[in-house]
């Protein structure tokens, strides 16, 4: 069996659709309008953001987003889909859990009347490009966090039922 290759230099990871299809169930969508930060097509979207065709740090987002940044760069990518937020769109982030004391988590996500957030429990695994068919190893805490307008995130659903792996999710948010 292979090994699983997961190092902290890369920034690819795949995003598991145990992750994404809860979060279209929520939207009452199909498919995201955009996946912002993939590097690869695997998320039902639209359009897709790809590295070295388009930048979603400068371009700009609508409709439905999806965001699944790269770690490392956590920070830029949550200010932006801030910012987009702010000007309509709807982003959908999937998020490491462990830097809660940073200050732009804190101004951006916990104390941001329009992002709702949940914690999953336990830790969550990503696909390895070229390891596609291979079990997913649980690997890192993550957190959902949805930037929206105000109008949008008053009418969200407050729990969010993943059958699995995680069961029942409560949103919180700031009113």
């Amino acid at each position: 069996m292979a090994q699983k290759d997961y190092r902290a230099e890369r920034q690819d990871y795949k995003t598991p659709a145990d992750l994404y299809k809860p979060l279209l169930q929520l939207a009452g969508i199909k498919q995201f309008h955009l996946d912002v930060c993939c590097s690869e097509k695997n998320i039902p979207a639209l359009w897709h953001y790809i590295d070295g065709k388009h930048n979603g740090l400068i371009e700009n987002w609508h409709g439905y987003c999806f965001m699944n940044p790269p770690f490392k760069f956590t920070k830029f990518w949550v200010q932006k889909a801030v910012e987009e937020a702010n000007k309509g769109a709807v982003v959908y982030s999937v998020l490491p859990a462990d830097r809660l004391e940073t200050k732009y988590y804190q101004e951006y996500i916990l104390k941001n009347k329009n992002c709702l957030f949940a914690f999953l429990p336990g830790k969550v695994g990503f696909i390895v490009p070229g390891q596609e068919l291979e079990e997913i190893k649980p690997s890192q805490k993550i957190m959902i966090a949805i930037f929206g307008n105000g109008t949008y995130i008053q009418g969200t659903k407050v729990l969010w039922d993943m059958t699995r792996p995680f069961g029942t999710v409560a949103f919180k948010g700031r009113s």
